[in-house]
């Protein structure tokens, strides 16, 4: 009788162990909790705390964001698209490029289409932007905003930049005290320049 108690016992407490790792012990014990973002992002977009959340997996990869490591990439931001609810990489991130301020020596500059004498439709932000005049470049600067007739940034359907969601009619680029001057001084005199772009390379 003894042996049938122990017997019947051993075989609750085994189920009872199988089903609380079922449960509870698979998930918490073995898997890991990683950091992805709630929705995709686009390129040079700054990473905040409410655009994370923590997810968990049964093996991550090789250098994926844990979530207690979260919070290094809060204040970064994407050089690449990223997409949503897929763990996260240190080297999808930078630190922000579109800082500007006194501090900084950066700016932004609005292009005055009379400055312009032809600039690509598809230009947008996070591009190179290279200013020149004839054959000879004045100034490289960083495309900070392309904007329609709305003030919508401008964006694309498609990575070959075949589908903008309007037409551009602002340009802001970001520059030092010196580019600006120079541009500034130049277009005075009446010289229209040729705005070149090449893509973000992160």
């Amino acid at each position: 009788m003894k042996r049938r108690i122990a017997g019947i016992l051993l075989i609750v407490l085994s189920v009872g162990a199988l089903g609380f790792w079922e449960i509870w012990g698979r998930e918490n014990l073995s898997y890991q909790k990683i950091a992805v973002l709630r929705e995709s992002q686009e390129a040079n977009t700054e990473i905040r705390e409410d655009m994370l959340k923590p997810v968990k997996v049964e093996r991550a990869t090789k250098g994926a964001i844990t979530w207690d490591k979260a919070s290094d990439i809060v204040g970064l931001e994407t050089k690449q698209f990223v997409a949503g609810e897929l763990e996260l990489h240190r080297e999808y991130f930078r630190e922000p490029e579109f800082k500007v301020g006194k501090e900084f020596d950066r700016y932004i500059l609005m292009i005055p289409d009379t400055w312009l004498m032809s600039c690509p439709e598809s230009i947008k932000r996070g591009d190179k932007a290279f200013f020149y005049l004839g054959e000879k470049m004045v100034c490289r600067a960083l495309t900070a905003h392309v904007k329609d007739s709305y003030g919508q940034e401008i964006t694309y359907g498609d990575l070959k930049r075949y589908y903008p969601s309007g037409t551009i009619k602002t340009l802001e680029v970001i520059v030092t005290s010196k580019q600006m001057e120079k541009l500034s001084r130049l277009a005075t005199k009446g010289n229209r320049f040729t705005l070149i772009y090449t893509e973000d390379d992160g």
